[in-house]
């Protein structure tokens, strides 16, 4: 039950532009209605699942959890969502060939970020968890968690943060 938010985060992402493309090709293509329809679709998984996940990932130390847990959950969603990332730039790359499309461009870099964003924060928990158990210093958790906010860096910075949390744990 714990870890429902964070499924939700990995998977509904995928849903979502999975969504996105099947409304287009029934659609044949783009239009204003469609793209109405995108941000509607879009609003909602930010109030449905965005948002909420960036909540919990601060509620988690209050449930049991502790920072390697969080750090994990975090490089692990960095991880699943680098698929997403590849098939939003290649998308973003098809829609600069129509005229239409173009418009498409500003909701894909927003999607992106935000998807970014709601993933970082279990970096941010799980950072400010560790500094809490000793796990980790001060200022190396400024750094990780202001290398959250970047794309690829969140990801290398993810996978660092686990690892020197998992490596103090077994010192």
């Amino acid at each position: 039950m714990k870890k429902i938010p964070m499924l939700l985060l990995v998977f509904c992402p995928y849903l979502y532009l999975a969504t996105v493309i099947l409304i287009c090709a029934m659609e044949n293509g783009l239009s204003n209605d469609i793209l109405c329809t995108n941000m509607y679709l879009f609003i909602g998984l930010v109030c449905a699942i965005y948002l909420p996940n960036a909540v919990y990932a601060f509620l988690l130390p209050k449930l049991g959890y502790q920072s390697r847990q969080i750090l994990f959950w975090n490089m692990l969603l960095k991880l699943m969502h680098i698929p997403i990332y590849l098939v939003i730039f290649l998308f973003g790359t098809l829609m600069l060939l129509m005229i239409v499309g173009i418009m498409m461009i500003p909701f894909l870099v927003i999607f992106d970020y935000l998807l970014l964003l709601a993933s970082s924060i279990y970096g941010i928990s799980g950072a400010a968890a560790a500094v809490k158990e000793g796990k980790l210093k001060k200022s190396s958790a400024v750094v990780f968690c202001l290398l959250q906010f970047f794309f690829t860096l969140d990801v290398i910075s993810a996978i660092c943060l686990y690892v020197s949390v998992r490596n103090r744990e077994k010192a």
